[in-house]
């Protein structure tokens, strides 16, 4: 047992990832290892204990429903599977690792728990297709099937930078008339700014002069400021207005966080704009699916991209239903 827990452990190691079913992985391997000459039942561990020392698990968190056995976990796990196993054949093992759950009946005092177990290699197919391949597939009949469900973080989960804690407070910012003024006389001074600037250049190339490398960079510097202006300052806060959702200006939060996004509700006059993150489990692979910009393909659309294969499994986004559809198939 202590020999395919290791190999499980080493696999971690080639495969490093910051991903929660990995995570998971590692936790369990860690305290399987520990416990590895002892018997099958006193290596089975409840979510708590795996979780225990699982970095960034979310503090008043249901563990179990964190861990997502029967979601995100086994699909994480059944697309790695055929990994694993070319893995222990290349180390010269008979036996490779394998996670499991034992679900005893209900009853109080009786939880399901979770441990590694050691399997017999399959025999080698003979193919010159690996199992990873083979497995994948597998898959490709029934993608077009494929759908998600997104969920929301809480309000407040998705933490802001130090400058921006004063502006989303509890994770939301109510905008009162004076905000909307200020965020106006924001743009507007932008663009004042960026109009008396091509203003002056342009006078300035207007003088009858030999034409230099210096002029030539004042007239790109025209064109190309304002339009500077427009993409990081004005266009953002318009298309947050005209779409409801964009996605957050990296400044906006914490360095560690994934990806974010602004999201704008209204209740009669009142407007807020609230820090938000959408994900969902991958039905492909198992892994996180975070909101992306949906270009080149899908211009002007935010979509769901797996975050270990973002430009292969893409999916849409519904801001009403949370739900999105594969959108590239192959």
């Amino acid at each position: 047992m202590r020999e395919v827990t290791e190999c499980l452990i080493d696999w971690l190691k080639t495969e490093p990832s910051d991903e929660k079913p990995h995570r998971i992985m590692r936790s369990l391997a860690d305290i399987t290892l520990n416990h590895a000459d002892l018997d099958e039942s006193k290596r089975r561990f409840t979510a708590e204990e795996i979780v225990a020392s699982v970095e960034g698990f979310p503090k008043n968190t249901d563990a179990k429903k964190w861990i997502d056995w029967s979601n995100s976990f086994s699909k994480y796990w059944e697309i790695r599977e055929p990994q694993l196993i070319q893995f222990a054949r290349h180390k010269g093992l008979e036996f490779y690792p394998k996670t499991d759950r034992y679900s005893p009946k209900g009853g109080p005092g009786n939880y399901a728990t979770f441990f590694i177990k050691a399997m017999e290699l399959p025999e080698a197919n003979g193919s010159d297709k690996g199992e990873q391949q083979l497995a994948i597939e597998n898959f490709l009949p029934d993608l077009a099937k494929f759908q998600v469900q997104y969920e929301i973080a809480e309000n407040g989960e998705v933490k802001p930078s130090w400058f921006a804690k004063a502006l989303f407070q509890k994770g939301q910012l109510e905008l009162k008339q004076w905000h909307v003024w200020i965020i106006l006389g924001w743009l507007c001074f932008s663009l004042l700014i960026a109009a008396l600037f091509s203003y002056v250049t342009w006078i300035t190339l207007s003088m009858p002069k030999p034409v230099t490398t210096q002029d030539i960079t004042l007239f790109l510097s025209t064109f190309g400021f304002p339009y500077m202006l427009w993409i990081a300052v004005a266009r953002p806060w318009v298309r947050l207005f005209d779409d409801r959702i964009v996605l957050a200006y990296e400044p906006l939060t914490n360095i560690k966080e994934k990806s974010a996004q602004l999201e704008l509700l209204r209740d009669g006059d009142l407007r807020i704009i609230r820090l938000v993150r959408y994900t969902a489990s991958c039905p492909i692979c198992g892994v996180t699916i975070y909101l992306e910009d949906g270009a080149p393909d899908f211009r002007r659309r935010l979509v769901g991209r797996c975050y270990e294969s973002p430009r292969e499994h893409v999916f849409s986004f519904d801001r009403v239903t949370r739900r999105g559809r594969l959108l590239i198939t192959h």
